[in-house]
């Protein structure tokens, strides 16, 4: 984590009398005694880790976050319908369906994201040719520093340049990196404001996968592209979940490259013809699958 993070947390659990020692950002032993203890208080798993369940209990939550699958389809199929600092369809429908609401939207340009009331952060995929152009086609990250994924104080992932290879010595797709980057600094480092769950869909779910290690948080990604160059296991890999179905062919891409984290199938048990990349496609067959399917109905690792 970053000092500012750091030093959040320590403030956080010196109110709630967990005494961390000093307010200085530094993950000392003292820091990590007391998030343990703070863990044990709380029914956690003492580990010292300040994950999702951690945060939630240091930090509060206001509304609670459904981890059901078919919502989250149902949000990531919404995403598109959000503007930045614009009132839209989507906002009503947030508000009557889920009594949610967009609290922030990323202001760049080329990379679409909202976070709402309930903590969760929506990521949908490619709005424009420029978003598409700048991330899903740049593999190698001509013409820039290339970026990769290390870990500090061996807790959480963060970015870095210098390097297209990250700890877990693979290559990364530079162009989902730079979105998730962007994304990344959008939120900041204070962890009391980092999402508790996250959702994304294509170029989102991309993302998503990257996301859930930097947040330490559940991620769920629908039409998920692939993003190593190497497989196996990656650390915190247990916190995101792909959804693919099998005849979305930008699950396959790009060649050579693939998913992180869990990735189920998902088939139509009446087979449609098309590309069925977007959500409705997704969430027509999330109502249609053939019997035996195992595909999650809830995602809360």
């Amino acid at each position: 984590m970053s000092k500012t993070s750091w030093k959040s947390i320590q403030q956080q659990l010196k109110k709630l009398q967990f005494e961390p020692g000093p307010i200085d950002g530094v993950q000392g032993s003292k820091t990590i005694n007391a998030i343990k203890a703070f863990q044990k208080a709380h029914g956690l798993t003492a580990d010292g880790v300040v994950g999702p369940k951690t945060r939630g209990a240091l930090f509060g939550s206001s509304e609670a976050v459904d981890h059901s699958v078919m919502t989250c389809a149902r949000l990531a199929q919404i995403s598109y319908t959000l503007k930045h600092k614009k009132l839209t369809s989507g906002d009503r429908t947030l508000e009557k369906d889920f009594k949610l609401s967009v609290t922030k939207s990323c202001p760049h340009a080329n990379v679409e994201a909202y976070m709402l009331s309930n903590g969760c952060l929506l990521i949908p995929g490619s709005n424009s040719f420029a978003d598409y152009l700048s991330h899903n086609l740049r593999l190698k990250r001509v013409g820039s520093k290339k970026l990769k994924l290390s870990y500090l104080h061996a807790r959480n992932d963060v970015f870095s340049s210098g390097t297209k290879r990250g700890v877990s010595r693979t290559i990364w797709h530079q162009g989902f990196l730079a979105h998730a980057n962007i994304i990344y600094n959008w939120i900041g480092k204070d962890p009391s404001k980092w999402p508790k769950f996250i959702i994304g869909h294509s170029l989102g779910a991309a993302s998503a996968q990257i996301l859930s290690k930097t947040f330490l948080t559940p991620a769920i990604g629908f039409a998920a592209p692939r993003l190593r160059k190497t497989s196996g296991a990656v650390k915190y890999d247990n916190l995101s979940l792909s959804i693919c179905r099998d005849d979305d062919i930008v699950c396959n891409l790009p060649p050579g490259f693939h998913h992180t984290g869990q990735t189920s199938i998902l088939y139509h048990k009446n087979r449609k013809r098309g590309l069925n990349h977007k959500m409705e496609s997704y969430i027509d067959a999330l109502k249609n699958q053939p019997p035996g399917l195992h595909v999650p109905t809830v995602w809360d690792p």
